[in-house]
């Protein structure tokens, strides 16, 4: 079997469901991903079990499999574990990042800042969280914990699901890119404490809009999940 035709149809797939182009809630199965991607079932299957591990796809042995709504308690947990790995990594940073690394940070968010200005399109979606996980994923390089990098691109669905959600709102979306402005502004300074500080606040956003999404989002969301 062609891995690199296994991994393309995964890609795909994931950020389908990642951009909403296939709903929570939405049967799929090997045959239909197949027919989707147009490959056989062999890759199909390989992207449904690793898309289950990741949590985006739940499988009923014998009965059915649909994309995974997004579990507001989960949100909670995985926030937890991103905002523990960043904040942890502050002090590294700090100590190891170069004006080569800030100028990476400003050419990533000016990406981010052109996509979230374009048509909202599923495509633009994608490459525009893409974006925002970069600007992080420099922070994870910088301070060595790339284990933590691959933490948070795999294993946090719910959590990555809500804040394009919430990037579905124009001001939202200002507001995202605005912060991590503000954020190279503060490493620029060699300003630490005001940060550490400021990082928290920007991700803390995310938890404060749940119950807006949850109202302008329903059938996203598992509604026997509670908090």
């Amino acid at each position: 079997m062609d891995i690199s035709l296994n991994q393309q149809t995964y890609e795909q797939f994931k950020k389908d469901i990642m951009t909403f182009a296939l709903k929570p809630g939405e049967p799929v199965s090997a045959q239909k991903v197949a027919q989707r991607y147009n490959v056989s079932r062999t890759p199909a299957r390989e992207a449904l079990v690793r898309l289950q591990n990741e949590g985006m796809v739940d499988i009923y042995p014998q009965s059915k499999s649909v994309i995974s709504k997004i579990k507001t308690v989960r949100i909670h947990q995985e926030w937890f574990v991103r905002r523990s790995l960043e904040l942890e990594m502050v002090d590294k940073l700090f100590n190891r990042v170069s004006e080569d690394d800030i100028v990476e940070m400003r050419e990533t968010v000016k990406r981010m800042e052109r996509l979230g200005r374009a048509p909202r399109t599923h495509e633009n979606s994608y490459d525009y969280i893409k974006s925002d996980d970069r600007f992080h994923e420099i922070t994870y390089r910088v301070s060595g914990e790339s284990l933590a990098a691959q933490i948070i691109e795999n294993m946090l669905p719910n959590y990555r699901r809500m804040r394009i959600l919430v990037d579905f709102d124009e001001a939202n979306k200002e507001r995202t890119v605005g912060e991590h402005k503000h954020l190279i502004t503060l490493i620029e300074r060699r300003d630490r404490d005001a940060y550490r500080d400021y990082l928290t606040m920007h991700m803390g956003h995310i938890i404060s809009d749940i119950e807006d999404i949850r109202r302008d989002f329903p059938d996203m969301f598992d509604h026997e999940d509670s908090t």
